[in-house]
């Protein structure tokens, strides 16, 4: 088996984006956690739709 060096680490960062509470909420909320990254709507439609 091959060893792994992994470096310690400092510390761990968590976060929460919250969520939405209504079904018309979802893909503003999607909207804006993916803001900025270039995801076309018609993408965010379709997670929202499994959300």
């Amino acid at each position: 088996m091959e060893s792994i060096n992994l470096t310690p680490f400092d510390a761990v960062v968590l976060m929460s984006f919250g969520g939405p509470e209504k079904d018309e909420d979802v893909l503003p909320f999607l909207q804006n956690v993916t803001a900025g990254r270039g995801i076309p709507d018609e993408r965010l439609v379709e997670v929202g739709e499994h959300y």
